[in-house]
């Protein structure tokens, strides 16, 4: 029995050397058969990554340069709102100016025809007072010439121009 369990333990160099043989075979079929085309699936596959990479980083920089572009639209378009209301309020400024003064010179022209019509009214007041004066006066001459004017008949006189002024009016 202790020569088989020798057997068992024994090493036999050929039998290494055929296995190593039949390894390095098998490595040199599968590194030409397999590993090439896996690898060259690995680099293809590898492209594809760096391209969706390159991709995503240029379209990254594109979405920035139109968010650039559009906060200077945003910020243009800010200012010109602005400068519409700015002008907006001008006008309206300049046009409430304008009716004010429209408003202040057409009550100007009011009160200065108001004035001249009041001044007409006066002139034509003043003329029938004095033609009603004229005639009371010529009434008068003409009854103290048809009797003689004691003071009596003076101061009725007097007293019926009162009253008779007080009445006209």
């Amino acid at each position: 029995m202790s020569v088989q369990s020798l057997d068992i333990i024994s090493v036999n160099l050929w039998q290494i050397l055929i296995s190593l043989a039949n390894l390095l075979i098998i490595f040199l079929v599968l590194k030409k058969f397999l590993f090439k085309p896996v690898q060259a699936v690995f680099a293809q596959r590898q492209a594809q990554v760096d391209k969706l990479y390159g991709d995503a980083e240029s379209d990254r920089k594109a979405a920035s340069g139109m968010k650039q572009e559009y906060e200077n639209r945003l910020a243009t378009a800010r200012e010109e709102a602005d400068g519409i209301v700015k002008n907006a309020v001008q006008t309206a400024q300049r046009k409430g100016d304008s009716i004010l003064s429209d408003a202040n010179a057409q009550a100007s022209r009011i009160k200065q025809k108001a004035e001249e019509e009041i001044s007409m009214e006066r002139r034509q007041m003043l003329m029938d007072v004095r033609s009603e004066i004229s005639d009371i006066a010529v009434s008068i001459a003409s009854k103290v010439v048809q009797r003689e004017v004691h003071k009596e008949d003076h101061d009725s006189f007097v007293d019926e121009f009162i009253k008779n002024v007080g009445e006209d009016k």
